[in-house]
């Protein structure tokens, strides 16, 4: 990678080797397989719990603090499966940027750490843009728990308005950054120049 590849001297405004189709794969890979793992806590908790086999994702369906420790642990599970993929296993790579050969790095061409991942995931994924991870659900799902306002319906709309955003962005731009990536510092490269 040259520097201004790497963006060693700050993000670039060219056009980077990513194309939206291979990210789009990527993501919808890795919503599936986030939402199973972030799953695994709620269908025991609740099976347990409730005494039965039909599973729901509405924390509201235990009692309050079955409800709020099956949410945090959702949470907790899907952050995981991005923590242990991108800093153990793959470093930088989940299960779909692996298999469509992207990379998540920083904008200074360092692999992510944990501090970004947390940044990307937790705070610009999960909470700011609140519509692409199922895991907002979750946090959606505590608060309302303790607040007893039901706030589902206005948070769909407002981040599903920030993810649209978010999106064309990434669609959009040259850096293909989207916001999640601007509060992380990070941005997704091809993996297949190194593999060849």
């Amino acid at each position: 990678m040259s520097k201004n590849q790497n963006g060693k001297f700050g993000v670039q405004l060219k056009k980077v080797n990513v194309n939206n189709f291979s990210r789009i794969v990527a993501y919808i890979i890795d919503w599936y397989v986030a939402t199973m793992v972030s799953s695994i806590p709620i269908v025991i908790i609740t099976s347990i719990v409730n005494h039965t086999t039909v599973i729901t994702q509405e924390l509201n369906k235990l009692p309050l603090v079955w409800g709020v420790i099956t949410g945090i642990l959702a949470i907790i599970f899907y952050l995981g499966y991005y923590f242990v993929l991108e800093l153990k296993v793959y470093k930088g790579q989940t299960f779909g940027k692996r298999i469509m050969k992207l990379k998540v790095v920083k904008d200074d061409g360092n692999d992510v750490d944990f501090k970004s991942i947390l940044l990307r995931e937790g705070l610009g994924v999960m909470i700011i843009e609140g519509y692409l991870a199922n895991s907002s659900s979750y946090l959606r799902q505590i608060i309302q728990l303790f607040t007893d306002v039901n706030i589902m319906d206005i948070s769909v709309y407002l981040f599903g308005i920030i993810s649209a955003i978010s999106i064309l962005m990434g669609i959009a731009s040259p850096s293909r950054k989207m916001i999640h990536d601007h509060i992380a510092k990070t941005h997704i490269i091809s993996t297949k120049e190194e593999q060849v």
